[in-house]
């Protein structure tokens, strides 16, 4: 596919998860050529179900959301290629964006590539990821119910997350790396839980379909949770944009007003690559439909114009 050929597209989304793809279909039906450039590791590409998105009382396996976004935004005329961002310019018509595969330009961007999850380092982890392994106690806490949980943390705010997990079970392991301390308080809130603190990696996981058979730790002692929560958070993608003037926070997250607008005119960003609102799929969908409103309002011609 070459996309060469083109002057200049009306507007570019990085990343098609439900931030990218809500600014897709309103991008669409706004009659804006769009072009939606992602690089197929997303969050939407684990194998999680969402449960807590409206509209879905069984839930909704998150690659089947995805599909159903895109199909939906082709429905309106949008265009994907499935490739990965490599460089992103500022220029006097807009932005030159490169990718694996070619370069296009853009009149404007919405920025909506999300995070890159720190996972443990354990072998054949990415494979658990939906099924035994989670991240975010607001999309999964209820799924522990009475169950036994390990908790990866190895900070004073993961010792934060894990005594909410007592919402849902008493059943709780923290384990934290070798070398990292807590303070006294997180320690006292622990034990006065009874949420017991060990000190290793894990070192694998053996795992069914159905079931976590044992997990290993480093010093060959075995735990048998039935689920796992990696609380280690993740890192905004952004380092394509250290070449733009675009204002950041301190941890990397793009910065945006209230309508998803950054600090460069024709630049907008939407879902888990900012810090406005709480990494849900509902808050994501709620911000590539905002962003692609203030993107539609500025491609607005003069005559079009009070």
């Amino acid at each position: 596919m070459t996309l060469g050929k083109k002057k200049a597209w009306d507007c570019v989304v990085v990343g098609a998860g439900p931030a990218g793809l809500s600014a897709a279909v309103y991008m669409g039906r706004f009659r804006r050529s769009t072009l939606v450039l992602d690089g197929q590791d997303g969050r939407w590409s684990c194998g999680q179900v969402n449960d807590n998105y409206l509209g879905f009382p069984r839930g909704v396996r998150a690659r089947r959301l995805h599909a159903l976004g895109r199909a939906q935004a082709e429905r309106f005329g949008v265009t994907f290629w499935d490739t990965l961002v490599t460089g992103l310019q500022e220029n006097p018509g807009g932005y030159r964006i490169e990718f694996r595969g070619g370069q296009a330009q853009a009149r404007t961007v919405i920025w909506a590539a999300g995070v890159r999850d720190r996972w443990p380092a354990f072998p054949g982890v990415r494979r658990l990821v939906g099924k035994h392994l989670f991240w975010c106690i607001v999309c999964d806490g209820w799924r522990t119910l009475g169950r036994s949980v390990l908790l990866l943390g190895n900070t004073d705010r993961d010792v934060g997350t894990a005594l909410q997990f007592l919402t849902y079970t008493r059943d709780l392991t923290f384990v934290m790396d070798p070398g990292r301390t807590l303070n006294a308080r997180c320690r006292q809130k622990l034990g006065s839980a009874g949420i017991p603190v060990r000190c290793g990696r894990v070192k694998r996981v053996q795992a069914s379909e159905e079931r976590i058979e044992r997990v290993v730790l480093g010093d060959g002692a075995e735990l048998r949770p039935d689920y796992i929560f990696s609380l280690y958070g993740s890192d905004p993608r952004t380092e394509v944009l250290r070449a733009l003037p675009v204002a950041l926070t301190r941890f990397g997250h793009v910065r945006i007003d209230e309508k998803n607008r950054t600090n460069l005119p024709t630049f907008f960003a939407a879902g888990d690559v900012t810090d406005k609102y709480g990494h849900q799929v509902a808050t994501a969908v709620h911000e590539g439909a905002m962003a692609a409103m203030a993107a539609n309002h500025v491609l607005y011609p003069p005559h079009q114009r009070l």
